[in-house]
């Protein structure tokens, strides 16, 4: 298990530093990420319906082009299949375990957000507004590395635990909330 563990820290390392030249890239490294923030983040035993549920990856817009399919080929998540759902409004998000909101879907962020706030979900956009919105990670760009910021008050209070490894690496972002003392 120390053996996978550390196959997994180093494959995230290896992801981070690579130079986007591509749209194709970018999303191939965005996938991975996914991925590794699965790996790098407890659920609740509330958030699997049965213990044979599979572990659901949630696309809302689709900018992968298949590369999360790919980057999740063959995988188990603690023994778990895992799967790749794409979902619009209306479907059943609180059944997603990570939930991702692409930047051309973002005008549904808030109501997605909304809908899901405090169940065991962990939701990841692009947006500049996404964190602020009560997503949990939100991916950036330093020239044309991909980076991202994590809010861990929001994973707390979806019950989420997020590993130190996981925050070391990310910008943290803390969100002030209306009428809260400095």
């Amino acid at each position: 298990m120390l053996r996978r563990l550390l196959l997994s820290v180093g494959l995230f390392l290896l992801t981070a530093p690579l130079y986007l030249s591509q749209t194709n890239l970018e999303f191939d490294v965005k996938a991975a990420f996914l991925y590794n923030f699965a790996k790098f983040t407890e659920w609740p035993a509330r958030a699997f319906a049965r213990s044979d549920s599979p572990f659901t990856f949630c696309l809302v817009g689709d900018p992968f082009g298949g590369g999360m399919e790919k980057a999740v080929q063959s995988e188990t998540f603690n023994g778990r299949p895992v799967v790749v759902r794409r979902v619009s409004r209306g479907d059943d998000v609180l059944a997603c375990h990570i939930l991702y909101v692409s930047e051309p879907e973002s005008g549904k962020a808030s109501e997605i957000l909304e809908m899901i706030a405090m169940a065991p979900v962990l939701t990841v956009g692009e947006t500049e507004d996404f964190i602020k919105s009560g997503g949990m990670i939100r991916f950036t760009e330093n020239g044309q590395r991909v980076r991202f910021e994590i809010n861990p008050d929001a994973a707390e209070k979806a019950s989420l635990h997020l590993s130190s490894k996981l925050l070391r690496l990310a910008d943290i972002v803390r969100v002030q909330q209306p009428g809260a003392r400095r």
